[in-house]
């Protein structure tokens, strides 16, 4: 079941906790280790190297834990990936 709740990802909570898994990892994905581009954080990176980066949920949110936040913001449930290594985890 995915989560039909987008206002979840709108809310300051999520934003400064989004921010926070960037600032930890270096805006360096967790899985490919590249640079990813994140808004306010790394306008260092030139454009040509700058791939979209995702804070991914290890355990999915969906309607019934969206508004658990020892899941939806916890940040041992968190990973920030870049676009395509998200695309990898969800077959996309």
């Amino acid at each position: 079941m995915r989560n039909t709740n987008p206002e979840f990802y709108y809310s300051v909570a999520w934003k400064r906790t989004r921010k926070e898994v960037w600032y930890k990892q270096h805006c360096i994905c967790n899985r490919c280790g590249k640079p990813v581009y994140v808004d306010g954080i790394s306008e260092w990176l030139p454009k040509e190297k700058r791939n979209k980066g995702i804070v991914h949920h290890k355990e999915y949110l969906n309607n019934n834990n969206v508004m658990d936040d020892n899941i939806a913001l916890n940040i041992d449930n968190l990973e920030g990936i870049c676009e395509s290594c998200h695309n990898k985890e969800h077959k996309a």
